[in-house]
């Protein structure tokens, strides 16, 4: 015990000496205190009074403070915060340089750097890298590092260390959220042109589908006209005089190749107008899912949100995957933010999807891909469930997969944001709730629960 004080009191002499220096005052004051006169004992103590307030200020500084040998990059100071930070006590802190916290401060490299600054007291050195605690935890850190030379004596290294984790973690979050508002801002300006193209593609296709419809009319009237005017020819045929007429008109017939013409011709017009349709549909589900959304909620329909979400989606889908609806018609509006709710559709539908394709790749043979999609109600709330057959959700992540940034898919591939902006729109936005089952191999089911009346 008393060897250990004798160490404790050669330590803290230690850093009081260096202390001393780096304030630039005369050594000789330390070295021979015990030769003084009265005077200079009083002289001392006042020093000492002033080193040990500068100590206390050192201590309480929020950052580690190191000063280090010039020779052997040894330290011998460190505020208590250093001590903290490393995890190491005064007599192993004592015995290590920087080179023990990270290969960042050793090597020829950083060798010459000291002696640069040595040579060049006036100026410093800033970086970033990481610091090695006694417990092998990693933290990244700023390092600020100066040649201190008092007027009388040997200079010394001082440093001052500083943990960034917390500021890289703000710069990180500011980092994602501007990323977060770029692709709002960009899927945005992809509504607008969105809606625009709608704008323009339905006139034109109004235009063909009144000519188709047109057509279909005056090829029916034609088949009329063409009938008539075979029977007549029928007629015709005993008599003599018009054999080279009628002869001409069979020729015609069989270089046309009439008959075919009157059973493809309607089937193409019908093709035709059915294609016509469906771009007509897509067309309007476009407008309708880019449109800009109210403020407030709105009474809504959950039925055509979806019927309208799986129109804009189809491409996504219609390869691998068939869709059930099982919608139920005496569904009420409900209030809703109808883009978001729209959104939320998207995002489910998009999910099984995806897990569907996953699987149909991982096991070709296995049987296509399935979504059912159900809405129902009771006295208090609507309820959607949107289940597929894809791959599942493995059991130790079913509990993260609402969180943000969480995701499972190879970097570039996924934002983890999807399910996350669902989970805020049914509970913070519609005072709702979701829930979900998931059977690894076999799918998922999510249930959406939206109460029937405004909060």
């Amino acid at each position: 015990m008393h060897s250990e004080l004798i160490r404790e009191n050669e330590l803290l002499k230690k850093e009081i000496r260096v202390l001393h220096e780096a304030a630039e005052l005369t050594a000789e004051l330390v070295t021979q205190q015990f030769e003084l006169t009265e005077l200079e004992k009083e002289r001392y103590q006042e020093v000492a009074d002033n080193l040990e307030g500068f100590k206390r200020t050192l201590d309480q500084i929020g950052d580690c403070v190191f000063m280090f040998d010039p020779l052997n990059y040894i330290f011998d100071y460190a505020n208590n915060i250093a001590f903290n930070h490393t995890g190491y006590g005064r007599e192993e802190l004592y015995k290590m340089s920087f080179s023990d916290f990270g290969a960042k401060f050793s090597g020829k490299k950083m060798a010459e750097t000291f002696a640069y600054l040595k040579e060049h007291p006036e100026e410093s050195l800033l970086f970033e890298t990481t610091f090695t605690r006694k417990n092998g935890v990693e933290v990244p850190v700023e390092v600020f590092v100066q040649y201190i030379a008092p007027l009388s004596n040997q200079g010394r290294f001082f440093s001052i260390v500083r943990n960034i984790s917390q500021r890289l973690l703000e710069e990180k979050e500011k980092e994602q959220m501007q990323a977060k508002m770029l692709h709002t801002q960009k899927m945005e300006s992809v509504g607008e042109l969105a809606a625009g193209i709608a704008h323009e593609i339905n006139t034109p296709i109004q235009f063909i589908g009144s000519n188709l419809s047109f057509l279909q009319e005056a090829f029916a009237d034609l088949n009329e006209l063409i009938a008539i005017q075979r029977q007549l020819a029928e007629s015709l045929r005993a008599r003599a005089d018009f054999a080279q007429e009628l002869k001409a008109a069979d020729d015609c017939i069989n270089a046309i190749d009439l008959e075919y013409l009157q059973e493809e011709v309607p089937e193409a017009i019908k093709q035709a107008s059915e294609g016509v349709e469906r771009v007509s549909k897509l067309v309007a589900a476009m407008k309708d899912f880019s449109h800009p959304g109210a403020q407030d909620k709105e009474q809504t329909n959950l039925n055509q949100i979806i019927q309208t979400t799986l129109q804009i989606s189809s491409n996504e889908w219609k390869y691998t995957t068939d869709i059930d609806l099982d919608l139920d018609a005496d569904l009420p509006r409900i209030p809703c933010f109808h883009n978001d709710i729209g959104q939320v559709f998207l995002n489910l539908i998009m999910n099984a999807t995806h897990s569907i394709k996953e699987r149909l790749e991982k096991t070709p043979d296995s049987p296509k891909g399935r979504i059912v999609i159900k809405t129902a109600q009771n006295e208090s709330e609507i309820i959607v469930s949107v289940r597929d057959n894809g791959l599942g959700i493995p059991e130790c992540i079913l509990s993260k997969i609402f969180d943000p940034f969480f995701t499972t898919k190879e970097v570039g591939k996924g934002t983890g944001q999807g399910l996350a902006i669902v989970r805020n729109v049914i509970i913070n936005k519609h005072d709702g709730d979701i829930e979900v089952e998931s059977i690894e191999g076999e799918g998922s089911t999510f249930v959406i629960h939206l109460p029937r009346l405004r909060h």
